[in-house]
């Protein structure tokens, strides 16, 4: 949510702290001059070689067998060591085979003296080890004795998919690398979180860092989340890797091989290989593992609205009433940290946010059917007579300096100490906090910000400061001699601080010898001090990228306790995998330019895929200026994103969507078709909560088979039915978009058809179509042999859903159809009846069969049935129980305007969906 963008000038290991203009580091199109040719990159990731003269390990003694697999003893073979931190001589691999899809490999110390992810909700909750071996795999796991080496080879076609021969295991208590082969031009998504303008890796020379870090999106670095997780694909198949660390790494994909090369903890591998090679079945393994993303209520596909700047509520009220006003929908109305008092957590500004004031904004939205997001930051103040800190310190559920004392960083309030969410009296602190809070104004959801955590000083600047306050409460903007001088001294404060380290830490925590390639310079700079210690006298350096995931899990348990059978929200900045099981994610401060407007479909893609389900970007991006040509085209895209929400930076002009007309018809006609989607999204939701998938799909993980789609990630599934071409360019009324063979793409306007040869032409000017786009407009069609249950359109999300249910039957060349409706109350965590229906549409058959389970028992009526790309012209329906309607013929094929496609429409079928399972036939 901030906008903070440091240069770090590297001198020796510590950087020195310059601040200075945001703009300076972007050019015309909105790129972060990052390097992005082979020769910088080598020149800036100049260790981006593998370690060759490392000696590796030898099996030392038996192979022991286990319930799930066995373990292989492992000693350092002589040779050259302590490349860059002290080599550790025994080691144990285990391998699990867990399930037919998921293989477990770790490699640690023999003594456990290493730091391993938490075997808990604040890291990963491990499943329990099966009780033998899974039979039968999809996996073979092979190993080398000299030097150690071990192989992955995916069983059904005997292709070997991980493979560290001649690669040399290096375990140093500071520094593990472990490379594999992989082709020179492999096909990899994923490791993040960074914000890039492809979705496929340059496999050249691409280094990813994986570190938290509070920083604007600059394209190619390490920002807000961390999760070291891939998808390959090779010739049509996919598999997945998991490197599951908490520590910061360097993942180096490189023409050949991919080398990871991580700063403490252990190696511990998941491999995932689904038996039908299916990307989206690699994210299903995936979140089996690390856990299947929340499950939403209703409301939450709202269209949400925020800005930082408000100058007082009565900014806020307009808001809201402009969106009405414009007939615009407005589910969600967010305050940023404007609301507090002095910027404290759980405070309200007595001015110009007042309590009552804000307590009557929220009955005014709940009156409405809208509801209100507030934010909370990690960082809570470092004042005597504050009570959330007062009561935090009565529980001891601060940070610690090693000494013992508060960590005390700097945040918005000033002076900060965060919560170790890892002390055993976390959940009782935050319980109270966030039950007291939420209840006073009646809360529907909270929004956690600056949870990498994000602190504005280096090290524990306001030790021994308490109920003062900094030198300035935005220390960017001071002179850059005054930055400097602070920068300068609060180092040499973390270095005197660092003397006081327990002599049994032989670790350098501040500045190891191997220094990830983080943007951010040294490890605490912009956030707690690496040598900040968490309960049980661990240091952040070994729990740094968990901080945002275990606030998230937190906080869940404690809205849940709140209201126990109300789904939280909760939209997190910093996450980690595993975390959409807690909350959702946006992707931090990006920019308002068009390279961010395409490379929100990048993100959306990797979070998707990192089993973040509810997640987007900020609609007209979040710095800078927009103009009404990049919004309105935003807005058309973000209507569609799964948590679509406007938000910009303080001091940037309004970007609401009523602030021009184009804007306003453009967000109008995108959001009535999202809003007309909602069964269709929220059972995709359910989807995604049961089986993992993703809600947005690049194209390649539906039809990972087609080699040009690798490269796409201009256009987007929404599910399997619903295909976005969306325009990314400046100036352009028309765009160009590929369409899957084997199907027939119906314009979601006008019900025109696309058909595609079967099998795709290679040449690539054939494959892509050209559509137009004027500026109000984005192409949407719907994919042939679909069945979409729809709504009627309303303002709030509420209203929508009491409207009857209409299904639209997009017919194949086959002329079937088939889809599903999901129906509960929308809300609650336990659903003891549900309703699961299947719609299946024959068009030879003259039929559409209506099964599955009708437990629900408030479902809308079904009312109106449209039958899209037929070939017969009916003019009756007839309901099993012998209801008999007529049919309109709405277009007979004659009209070549849309490529002659025939629309029927069964209108006013008044149909029950609680009775259970029926057929209508037509005639």
């Amino acid at each position: 949510m901030r906008i903070f963008l440091l240069l770090f000038t590297i001198v020796g290991i510590s950087p020195q702290l310059i601040y200075s203009q945001t703009t300076e580091h972007y050019n015309e199109n909105g790129f972060h001059m990052a390097p992005t040719n082979d020769s910088l990159l080598q020149e800036q990731y100049s260790n981006y070689d593998v370690n060759a003269a490392a000696p590796g390990y030898i099996v030392n003694g038996d192979t022991i067998s286990t319930k799930s697999g066995f373990q292989i003893p492992l000693t350092i073979k002589p040779g050259p060591t302590d490349f860059y931190g002290k080599t550790i001589k025994d080691l144990v691999v285990q391998v699990d085979y867990e399930t037919a899809d998921r293989l477990h490999v770790k490699i640690s110390d023999k003594e456990k003296k290493q730091v391993p992810v938490p075997d808990s909700p604040l890291g990963l909750q491990r499943p329990k080890p099966p009780t033998e071996p899974f039979k039968n795999p999809n996996y073979r796991f092979s190993y080398t004795p000299d030097p150690f080496s071990f192989k992955v080879t995916r069983v059904s076609d005997d292709v070997v998919i991980f493979d560290t021969t001649d690669y040399p295991l290096v375990f140093e208590d500071q520094y593990l690398e472990l490379t594999t082969k992989v082709p020179d031009d492999a096909n990899i998504y994923g490791f993040g979180e960074t914000t890039l303008p492809s979705f496929r890796r340059n496999n050249k020379l691409n280094v990813t860092t994986v570190f938290a870090r509070d920083i604007a999106c600059p394209f190619y670095e390490n920002i807000y989340g961390a999760h070291p997780m891939a998808t390959e694909i090779r010739d049509g198949k996919a598999h997945g890797i998991f490197l599951l660390t908490a520590h910061g790494l360097d993942v180096f994909t490189v023409e050949g091989r991919i080398t990871f090369k991580i700063i403490g903890g252990i190696f511990e591998f998941y491999f995932f290989v689904p038996q039908d090679n299916k990307p989206n079945s690699v994210v299903q393994s995936f979140t089996d593992l690390v856990g299947k993303p929340m499950m939403i209520s209703h409301w939450f596909l709202g269209f949400q609205h925020c800005r930082w700047g408000y100058n007082d509520i009565e900014d806020v009220e307009e808001v809201v009433r402009k969106y009405r006003e414009h007939d615009i929908p407005l589910e969600v109305n967010w305050v940023d940290i404007d609301y507090m008092d002095t910027f404290k957590d759980f405070t309200f500004d007595p001015v110009h946010f007042p309590e009552y004031r804000m307590k009557e904004l929220s009955d005014h939205l709940h009156a409405n059917k809208q509801r209100m997001v507030l934010m909370v930051d990690a960082g809570k103040a470092y004042m005597s007579k504050y009570e959330p800190y007062i009561r935090g310190a009565e529980l001891d559920v601060f940070m610690k300096n090693p000494d013992g004392s508060n960590y005390v960083g700097e945040v918005w309030p000033g002076y900060t100490v965060f919560p170790d969410w890892f002390h055993p009296n976390a959940s009782k602190y935050w319980d109270y906090e966030i039950g007291s809070f939420m209840g006073r104004m009646e809360l529907d959801g909270l929004w956690i910000d600056m949870d990498e955590p994000s602190s504005f000083c280096l090290g524990s600047c306001g030790s021994g400061k308490m109920d003062q306050l900094p030198p300035s409460f935005e220390p960017w903007t001071l002179p850059e001699e005054q930055q400097y001088t602070m920068h300068m001294y609060e180092e040499q404060a973390l270095k005197e601080l660092a003397k006081t380290v327990s002599s049994e830490e032989s670790r350098n925590l501040l500045y190891p010898k191997y220094t990830i390639h983080s943007m951010g310079g040294n490890l605490s700079e912009k956030t707690a001090a690496m040598i900040a210690y968490h309960y049980n006298d661990i240091p952040h350096y070994d729990l740094h990228n968990l901080y945002g995931h275990a606030e998230c899990s937190i906080t869940r348990n404690a809205m849940l306790k709140y209201k126990p059978n109300e789904r939280p929200f909760i939209i997190s900045r910093s996450t980690f995998s595993g975390s959409g099981s807690h909350a959702g994610h946006w992707m931090g401060d990006n920019w308002s330019y068009w390279s961010y407007l395409k490379a929100s479909i990048v993100e959306l893609f990797n979070i998707q895929m990192f089993g973040i389900s509810y997640s987007g970007s900020d609609i007209c991006g979040f710095n800078a200026n927009t103009t009404e040509e990049l919004c309105t085209r935003w807005m058309q895209l973000g209507s569609f994103y799964p948590f679509a929400r406007n938000h910009n930076v303080k001091g940037a002009i309004s970007q609401e969507p009523y602030q021009w007309e184009s804007t306003a018809e453009a967000s109008r006609k995108a959001l009535r078709v999202r809003y007309t989607l909602l069964p269709y999204l929220y059972t995709l939701f359910e989807e995604s909560n049961r089986l993992g998938t993703g809600v947005w799909r690049p194209l390649v993980f539906e039809y990972p088979e087609i080699n040009s789609y690798l490269t796409n990630d201009e256009q987007a599934l929404i599910g399997t039915d619903i295909l976005l071409t969306p325009v990314l360019t400046e100036n352009a009324v028309s765009v160009q978009g590929q369409f899957p063979p084997g199907h027939s793409w119906y314009d979601w306007y006008t019900y025109d058809r696309i058909t595609t040869s079967l099998p795709l032409s290679s040449n690539k000017e054939e494959e892509w179509i050209t559509l137009d786009a004027p500026l109000t407009h984005i192409p949407v069609h719907i994919r042939g042999g679909s069945i979409l249950p729809l709504k009627d359109p309303k303002i709030v999300v509420q209203d929508t859903y009491n409207s009857p249910y209409t299904l639209l039957i997009a017919l194949d060349e086959k002329q079937i159809a088939n889809g599903r409706l999901y129906i509960d109350d929308g809300h609650s965590v336990e659903q003891p009846k549900v309703s699961n229906i299947i719609f299946k549409m024959d068009e030879k058959k003259r039929t559409l069969t209506v099964d599955g389970t009708f437990d629900y028992s408030q479902a809308e009526k079904l009312d109106t049935v449209k039958i899209i790309g037929g070939q017969s012209l009916w003019t009756k329906a007839i309901h099993d129980n012998g209801e008999e309607h007529e049919l309109v013929i709405v277009n007979d094929g004659t009209n070549n305007d849309n490529n002659g496609v025939i629309v029927l429409v069964l209108e006013n079928a008044n149909i029950d969906l609680t009775t259970g399972p029926f057929n209508i036939k037509f005639h």
